[in-house]
């Protein structure tokens, strides 16, 4: 069975693509591999990273100076990556 992959943009991640003028398709471009990478174990090239503490149950994809995090949810025949934070390091864990 084919999952479908939905991408949910919160408040600020959005914010943070249009104030600092990235493109939108990159950010989903990466959080699509991170979910084929943890939930059909493709082998794939990304820099990502299984948080701890509170942050526990969420990734983190790094890109340059930017991370984002991310929280993958497995709801029947749909995937939804919920985009919650882009931020720059340092900045994006407070």
């Amino acid at each position: 069975m084919k999952k479908k992959i939905k991408l949910i943009y919160l408040k600020q991640p959005a914010k943070f693509i249009k104030k600092n003028n990235i493109k939108e398709n990159e950010i989903d471009e990466l959080v699509i591999k991170l979910v084929k990478i943890i939930k059909f174990q493709k082998q794939i090239n990304l820099d990502f990273k299984n948080l701890k503490g509170e942050l526990k149950g969420k990734y983190r994809i790094r890109k340059g100076r930017i991370r984002i995090i991310v929280t993958i949810k497995d709801i029947e025949e749909i995937l939804e990556a919920i985009i919650e934070c882009i931020d720059f390091r340092g900045n994006v864990y407070k």
